[in-house]
C-alpha cells in the first residue's frame, strides 16, 4: 500500500513536470514563430496603468477574504478583521510552494489562537478556495456560452468550464463539506465540532459565490489595466470586458485544478490562448496577436507577484510595528 502511494505521488509529480515542459515548449514555439513581429513592436509602457493594475489585483481579493472571515465565523470561530486580512494576503505567497499546502499552513497558522482553531481555519481556507474556483468556472461557462458560442472553440471552453465547476463545486455542498471535514479529522478533539460544522449553510455558500463573482470581475479589470499599461489600445471596455473576465478566471481555475505551484506556465498558456482572439479582433495580424497575448500573460504574472509581495511586506511591517509598540507600552 505504501509502495502504491509513493508510486502514485511520483506519477502525479511526473505528470506535472510534463505539463510545465509542454507549456514551456508551446510558449517558446510561439515566440520563435513571432520573433520578427516581436522586434517590430514599439513598447510604450505606462507605469500608472501598471500600478493601477497592481492595486486592482489587491482590491479584487477583498471579497473572497471577507468570505473566508464569514465562513470561519459561521463555523464558530471569532477571528479579528485585520488579522484575517493579514493571514489571507500573506497566505497568497504559499501558492508558489509545490502542493499548495503552504497556503493553508500560512493562513491557519497566523490565526491559531484561543478564538480561532487552526484546523477549522484550514477547513475554511478549503471552503473559500473551492467556492472561488467553482464561481470562476461557472462565470467562465456563462461567458463562453453567451458571448463566444459562435467562436471556433466556444463549445470546448463551455464544457471545460462546466467540468471545472463540478470538480471544485461539489465538495462545498454543506453536507458533503461536513462529511469531508470530519473524515479529514478537522477539530478531532473538539466535542462541539459537528455542531460548528453545521453552522455552514447553503446561505453561506451562496454569499461566497456572490463575493467570489466580485473577485473575478476585479481580476478582469486588473487584466484590462495591464493591457493599457503596455500601451495597447483596448477598444471599448463594455465590449471586451467579458473576455477579460473569462481569461482571468479560466486561467486561474485551470492552474489550480492541475495543482501546479502558482499555476506556473499553465495560467499564461490559458490566458494567452483566450486573448489571441481578442487581439485579432483589434485588427492585429495573427503573429502580432500571438505575441501580444504572450506578453500580456507574462506582464500580468509579474504584476500579480509584485502586488502580493508589496501587500505582504506592508502587513508584516505593520505587525512588527504593532508588536514593538505593545512592548514599549508594557514597559
Amino acid at each position: 500500500m505504501l509502495v502504491d502511494k509513493r508510486l502514485r505521488k511520483r506519477l502525479i509529480f511526473g505528470l506535472k513536470v510534463l505539463i510545465v515542459f509542454a507549456v514551456a515548449w508551446w510558449l517558446g514555439k510561439e515566440l520563435y514563430k513571432s520573433w520578427d513581429s516581436l522586434h517590430q513592436i514599439e513598447w510604450k509602457p505606462d507605469y500608472l496603468w501598471l500600478t493601477l493594475s497592481g492595486i486592482l489585483y489587491i482590491v479584487a481579493y477583498v471579497p473572497t477574504c471577507l468570505f473566508w472571515l464569514i465562513s470561519m465565523r459561521s463555523l464558530g470561530q471569532q477571528p479579528g478583521i485585520y488579522e484575517t486580512f493579514k493571514a489571507y494576503y500573506i497566505g497568497h505567497l504559499g501558492k508558489y510552494v509545490p502542493g499548495k499546502a503552504m497556503v493553508v499552513v500560512l493562513r491557519s497558522g497566523l490565526l491559531n489562537h484561543e478564538k480561532t482553531r487552526a484546523s477549522i481555519a484550514a477547513a475554511a481556507v478549503f471552503l473559500e478556495t473551492l467556492t472561488m474556483m467553482a464561481a470562476g468556472a461557472f462565470l467562465s461557462a456563462v461567458i463562453a456560452i453567451v458571448w463566444f458560442r459562435d467562436s471556433p472553440h466556444g463549445n470546448q471552453l463551455s464544457l471545460l468550464a462546466l467540468a471545472l465547476m463540478l470538480l471544485s463545486g461539489l465538495p462545498i455542498i454543506p453536507p458533503l463539506f461536513r462529511n469531508i471535514a470530519l473524515r479529514l479529522g478537522v477539530g478531532r478533539r473538539d466535542p462541539e465540532i459537528d455542531a460548528k460544522l453545521r453552522g455552514l449553510t447553503v446561505n453561506t455558500v451562496v454569499i461566497g459565490w456572490l463575493l467570489s463573482m466580485l473577485t473575478w470581475i476585479g481580476l478582469g479589470l486588473c487584466l484590462w489595466a495591464s493591457i493599457r499599461g503596455l500601451g495597447i489600445e483596448t477598444g471599448p471596455l463594455s465590449e471586451y470586458f467579458p473576455q477579460f473576465v473569462l481569461a482571468a478566471a479560466l486561467s486561474v481555475v485551470v492552474g489550480f485544478v492541475l495543482m501546479i505551484p502558482g499555476g506556473a506556465g499553465v495560467r499564461e498558456f490559458v490566458l494567452a490562448n483566450v486573448l489571441v482572439s481578442y487581439f485579432a479582433g483589434l485588427s492585429a495580424t495573427a503573429a502580432d496577436a500571438a505575441v501580444w497575448a504572450i506578453i500580456v500573460a507574462a506582464v500580468q504574472r509579474v504584476v500579480s507577484i509584485l502586488a502580493e509581495l508589496f501587500v505582504s511586506a506592508c502587513l508584516v511591517a505593520g505587525r512588527r510595528r504593532n508588536t514593538k509598540d505593545a512592548g514599549v507600552s508594557a514597559k
